[in-house]
């Protein structure tokens, strides 16, 4: 009897144990989180300015590139977007279009997004983001083209307008 009250008495301790050990760690893992405000690596993106829109027909062989007008923004990491739509395209008929976004910083330096490229009828959104290096007057463009088989260009479009960053 002495020895089952000894087996019972050892696992009681074990499990308070167990469970102060439990208690200790997860008290020290909140000790330890860094509060949100404190995290210096948050990139710190002030806004994101949608410039405009770009379009094209595969049937009609047309492009389109149309911006907001002049843009004034805050000084500092911003991220710019654009919506691009191609339509009457079918996947492998050899019509394809291109969208580019391009917006320069304070200093004259050209930040182009990646050009997209698509063989197929969709839409959605490029974008590009950087610091604008200070404050001072800057441009974005908005590009577009439409192809055929070969990559010959059969319409494009062109919008280029002031951004200010103040």
């Amino acid at each position: 009897m002495k020895k089952g009250n000894g087996f019972l008495s050892v696992l009681a301790v074990l499990m308070l144990f167990v469970s102060v050990s439990v208690g200790a760690v997860f008290a020290a893992q909140i000790d330890v989180e860094t509060p949100v405000e404190k995290i210096t690596d948050d990139m710190g993106i002030l806004e994101t300015i949608d410039l405009g829109s770009m379009s094209t027909d595969g049937d009609g062989d047309t492009a389109y590139a149309v911006g907001v007008g002049p843009v004034t923004v805050s000084a500092g990491y911003n991220t710019f977007t654009a919506s691009y739509s191609n339509k009457n395209d079918r996947p492998l008929d050899g019509q394809g279009a291109v969208y580019r976004l391009t917006v320069w910083d304070a200093r004259g330096v050209a930040h182009p997004s990646d050009d997209l490229k698509v063989d197929a009828a969709g839409s959605g959104t490029i974008s590009v983001s950087f610091d604008s290096r200070g404050s001072g007057d800057a441009q974005y463009e908005l590009w577009c083209r439409t192809h055929d088989w070969l990559e010959t260009e059969m319409d494009s479009s062109r919008y280029t307008e002031d951004l200010d960053y103040v």
